[in-house]
């Protein structure tokens, strides 16, 4: 009965974003590009093998980051696998992550037979903590994650120097930062190594898929060369990523979202009784633990070369697409200050020494649900991330390893954090900040 009426109340939630002039999701289509970059990219889906392609977008993206290499796959989750199983990582060996993370990133550690160990984050920055991170060291420790959160540095200096002291590799986790800097050095140029990743919910979106970057050139060249015999994912799979990319491009705008919220429930429900069409289209068969490589696509997997192509489309717009989102999270800031929730901030928001490139604004809300309720009618809400400490887990954070009162700063945060969307398409700026300052002026919340 429970199940009937949760999918009852479903479809009046449903029902009800039909009425809504529009709505701001979290994840945007590729509006913006033409038709001659939609015929480019749709002819290298038919070719299906291009490695120049590759080679140009792995070499424009690492560009971007700094001077050292890139290896493209098709999940940034691959990535860290693929480096994982390089480092001879495995069995009885312990993998340090943040107790504020994605399912996929513990599932890679239990593919390769090691152990993910969950430390708690930094308050400042919502990222990976030094001290934190040297408490859960022990003699079986061979990797160290250090993750940046919504586009804000972590403390990785602190961190690197955690790995120096104890001879342990650090990996910077970039998935979602990309371009931010501390005095001057973008992250991912800190540590060892760092995965970043370019799905449709990342700083810059390409559907699905990930890249690892190194300076160590001799790490690189192990990796490249391990790479070049993973398979590709199947021709129906990259038929069906394409026809997804179709679908964002053209509903995945504010006006056209509401409509799209209800599409994607029923391709949903008829994928599930039509015979045949149950295999999804991202990745999706990482979010539950595994302890060996086997998917229903293979893993780890190449990153597909019309994918590829639109990344090099993306990186071209890159900088100006850079400069909005500062331009909007100064904005967010600008009118918060002015507001109770000023004393929610991460400080790493008024640290001088960071540059921010935001994927997300994040604060704190003592009475978080009643935001979300206000914010709900013209935004997403059910894509708000970490209001879990594990998220995408749908058996639970301990199915993974985690332990519920492990992480207690990440918990705290979990049950209070709110986010709001940096990435929009052109002329919806000023409409989200309108919005913002309405709700954010109105006390109400509070009570």
């Amino acid at each position: 009965m429970s199940k009937i009426l949760k999918n009852v109340k479903e479809s009046f939630e449903l029902l009800k974003c039909l009425r809504l002039p529009y709505r701001i999701g979290f994840v945007q289509g590729h509006s913006h590009l033409n038709d001659n970059q939609l015929l480019q990219i749709k002819q290298v889906l038919d070719l299906n093998q291009n490695n120049k392609i590759i080679t140009d977008y792995e070499r424009q993206y690492s560009s971007l980051i700094g001077f050292g290499y890139g290896v493209s796959f098709a999940a940034g989750r691959m990535a860290f696998y693929m480096l994982i199983k390089t480092l001879g990582i495995g069995r009885g060996d312990e993998v340090i992550l943040p107790g504020f993370t994605c399912s996929v990133m513990p599932n890679a550690v239990w593919r390769t037979g090691a152990i993910p160990v969950f430390s708690d984050i930094d308050q400042e920055t919502y990222g990976s903590d030094a001290g934190e991170i040297e408490k859960k060291i022990t003699t079986r420790t061979k990797l160290i994650v250090a993750q940046h959160s919504f586009g804000i540095p972590c403390n990785i200096p602190a961190i690197t120097g955690v790995g120096k002291k104890y001879g342990i590799f650090v990996i910077e986790d970039c998935a979602i930062a990309l371009d931010s800097s501390i005095n001057g050095v973008k992250v991912g140029n800190w540590g060892d190594a760092a995965i970043f990743s370019t799905d449709h919910s990342k700083p810059l979106n390409t559907i699905i898929g990930g890249l690892l970057y190194t300076k160590n050139k001799t790490l690189y060249e192990k990796i490249k060369e391990l790479s070049v015999n993973l398979p590709h994912l199947d021709k129906f799979h990259q038929k069906r990523l394409f026809k997804q990319f179709l679908f964002e491009r053209n509903n995945y705008t504010p006006s056209r979202y509401p409509r799209a919220i209800l599409k994607n429930y029923f391709r949903l429900f008829a994928s599930k009784i039509r015979p045949g069409h149950s295999k999804s289209t991202y990745l999706v068969g990482d979010y539950r633990k595994h302890t060996s490589a086997n998917s229903h696509y293979p893993y780890p997997a190449k990153m597909p070369p019309f994918l590829a192509q639109l990344g090099l489309f993306e990186l071209e717009r890159w900088n100006s697409e850079k400069l909005r989102r500062k331009n909007l999270l100064k904005n967010y800031l600008c009118i918060i200050k002015q507001t109770v929730f000023n004393r929610y901030l991460p400080k790493a928001y008024f640290n001088p020494n960071l540059d921010i490139v935001p994927l997300r604004f994040i604060f704190k809300c003592p009475h978080s649900e009643k935001l979300m309720k206000k914010m709900g009618k013209f935004i997403d809400i059910n894509s708000i991330w970490f209001r879990t400490p594990i998220i995408c887990c749908p058996e639970g954070p301990e199915s993974l390893g985690y332990t519920l009162g492990s992480c207690l700063i990440a918990e705290e945060i979990c049950e209070s954090i709110i986010n709001w969307p940096c990435i929009l398409p052109d002329g919806w700026d000023l409409k989200i900040l309108e919005n913002f300052q309405r709700i954010t002026n109105n006390n109400l919340v509070f009570h």
